[in-house]
């Protein structure tokens, strides 16, 4: 719930950004979606969490978790957001989601998925997208991109490898948890056979291959 409600402000703050730099009208569209589908899988998740009998369980949605760093100037902020929230954790969000979907058989948990699952493809190509329309404003975005994508990359060092946790049990694959040798696998498999080539795709080097 804190993770898509932490999105919707990231989102949001995209949106008004791109609008000042002038991304494309159509790319401004599907953000305002974007804000809208985060907005509403806080929500599925918050219901889930109730279904689940968390109805008491604390939330941590304090300003300092939700804001969305800056201080590099406004394409290099865009840049950074897009890259970050979208390119790289949009597009490992997809087959991560669709492993969950996979093995979640919880009827409280599937629905949440299933509406995650169809969304994340849009907010994936959004990313993309929205790095194309970059770097026709500024070829000066590549260079700045592809010497800050190994910092961006380690920031999803908990889904490459995360921390030692006791097996799932039964009742958590219902739920679509996923263990950690999943996690890592799919972090791997993603980052070279999609991130790695679509950066490749628009001249941005970065290494094929997790170490």
């Amino acid at each position: 719930m804190a993770a898509e409600y932490g999105s919707a402000g990231v989102a949001a703050q995209v949106l008004a950004w791109g609008i000042t730099a002038g991304l494309p009208v159509p790319l401004l569209h599907t953000a305002t979606r974007i804000v809208r589908d985060e907005l509403d899988h806080a929500a599925l998740a918050h219901a889930c969490l109730v279904a689940l009998g968390g109805a008491d369980a604390p939330v941590d949605l304090a300003p300092e978790r939700l804001a969305v760093p800056r201080g590099e100037g406004l394409l290099a902020d865009l840049a950074r957001a897009v890259l970050r929230d979208f390119c790289l954790g949009e597009t490992l969000a997809v087959p991560y989601f669709a492993e969950m979907r996979r093995g979640a058989t919880h009827p409280a948990v599937t629905p949440v998925l299933d509406r995650v699952l169809a969304d994340e493809a849009v907010h994936r190509a959004f990313g993309w997208d929205a790095l194309d329309a970059l770097l026709a404003l500024d070829p000066g975005v590549r260079g700045w991109a592809e010497a800050r994508v190994p910092t961006l990359r380690a920031s999803f060092d908990g889904y490459r490898t995360p921390p030692a946790a006791p097996p799932l049990t039964p009742d958590e694959r219902a739920c679509g948890l996923l263990d950690n040798a999943t996690y890592g696998a799919l972090f791997a498999r993603t980052w070279a056979e999609d991130v790695a080539p679509r950066f490749a795709r628009r001249g941005i080097r970065v290494d094929g291959e997790v170490r």
